[in-house]
């Protein structure tokens, strides 16, 4: 029988060459013959994590706590998992602990300074990083989440020089790349963006966050999708609950001037524009992001960028896009000149807005899905197509699957605002 400290430290080595699988079967021997032994379970425990289980790594790291509670680094390990569950206050208050018990550890500052990033409390995330330097200048996450921090405070010139003290001390740290990728395409050039997003690629073929990054990246060489972006970055440095009070605001404050203007006969023009306006801002946030992966279809690096289930998505809804305007187009043709026919405007609107749930709908298709809006999209999808082909069939009983297609898509799209 192999010892235990053997194969602990064959499953550090290869914990550290990405080789989980291998690292699980020497870590389940170790716990064959000591159950009890924490230090197995933690690195169980990152195992799961680098393979993106992160409730299973979690209990691996509770149960080496329930073991040894005075570790600082299971603490710590812990929170990682909460952080990337997006459950961030438990994910801090795990933190605190980690500090408390070792306030020598610049990784624990690092990682509470990007929770606070997240949680928008810039001033409180500098101070976190900061200190981490105190404790190491060299810290790559201290160093990267001052560099966000500054940033998102507007702060450029520090933050530039920030960014450029991470990448040389690691000029290979994919991380950092990414990191400074991010804090480029937040301030729209999306040109340098890309570069350092496919440096981190290029270290890193795999990592998630610079793949979703290029991605933001190339799409932003269309203008209203850059202008989008840059909104979306705005609204989310404001706090994360004004990404949904503002569009509802804007909605409210729409409706109060069409009704105030609209009192007015001679303003009845400015009533239209500002309607207009309003609708081309929806109706571009709807169709710009299939649009602009569609694009991506045809790049020379978008197209490997693009998932399997992104390129159907961006397929589909384009197609639904065209063919909604091709029966637009046709039902204006068709109609007399002072009355449009409702037999081919209702389809051609019906198939212009599937664009929306089409674009947010994972392919391959499937009803056993836990996703709730993945679900709801598909459903939409079905009464979509069934208000179509009644509306040819039996514009009567058309009426039900059209009131049912509505109210399923504004409460989708309503609904979108709280699920970002």
């Amino acid at each position: 029988m192999i010892h235990v400290d053997i194969l602990l430290e064959r499953a550090k080595v290869l914990v550290e060459q990405d080789r989980h699988k291998d690292a699980i079967q020497q870590l389940q021997q170790v716990l064959q013959q000591d159950p009890q032994n924490d230090f197995a379970l933690s690195l169980m425990g990152r195992c799961y994590y680098n393979q993106k289980k992160f409730d299973e790594g979690m209990e691996f790291i509770k149960e080496a706590i329930t073991i040894r509670a005075n570790e600082d680094y299971y603490f710590y390990l812990l929170a990682f998992g909460h952080y990337y569950k997006d459950q961030n206050l438990v994910a801090q208050r795990m933190l605190d602990k980690a500090i408390e018990m070792n306030p020598y550890a610049a990784d624990y500052f690092g990682l509470s300074a990007l929770i606070c990033i997240e949680e928008v409390e810039l001033k409180t995330a500098l101070k976190k990083a900061n200190e981490g330097l105190e404790i190491d200048p060299e810290n790559i996450t201290c160093l990267n989440a001052r560099a966000t921090a500054l940033n998102k405070l507007k702060q450029t010139d520090a933050a530039i020089e920030t960014m450029r003290a991470a990448l040389e001390q690691n000029p290979e740290n994919e991380f950092t790349h990414s990191t400074v990728g991010w804090n480029y395409l937040e301030k729209g050039k999306h040109k340098d963006a890309a570069h350092h997003f496919r440096e981190a690629l290029r270290i890193h073929p795999n990592l998630e966050n610079a793949q979703s990054g290029l991605k933001q990246a190339l799409k932003s060489r269309i203008p209203p999708y850059r202008w989008l972006l840059q909104y979306s970055f705005w609204i989310s440095n404001k706090g994360k609950n004004l990404q949904w009070i503002l569009p509802i605001a804007l909605f409210v404050l729409v409706r109060i001037i069409i009704v105030l203007v609209g009192k007015d006969s001679q303003l009845s023009m400015a009533v239209l524009v500002v309607m207009g306006v309003y609708l081309l801002f929806v109706v571009t946030s709807w169709v710009i992001h299939p649009i602009a992966n569609f694009t991506l279809l045809f790049h020379k690096d978008g197209k490997y960028a693009l998932t399997n289930s992104e390129r159907w998505s961006a397929i589909t809804s384009v197609s639904a896009l065209i063919l909604g305007l091709m029966i637009l187009a046709v039902s204006f043709i068709v109609s007399s000149p002072t009355t449009i026919s409702s037999t081919m405007l209702i389809p051609g609107l019906i198939c212009f807005s599937l664009a929306l749930p089409l674009s947010n709908m994972q392919f391959p298709l499937t009803f056993k899905t836990k996703k709730g809006s993945t679900f709801v999209s598909l459903l939409l999808v079905i009464l979509g197509l069934l208000s179509i082909i009644m509306t040819f069939i039996d514009k009567d009983g058309a009426s039900f699957f059209l009131i049912m297609y509505f109210i399923f898509f504004i409460g989708y799209n309503w609904t979108g605002l709280f699920r970002r």
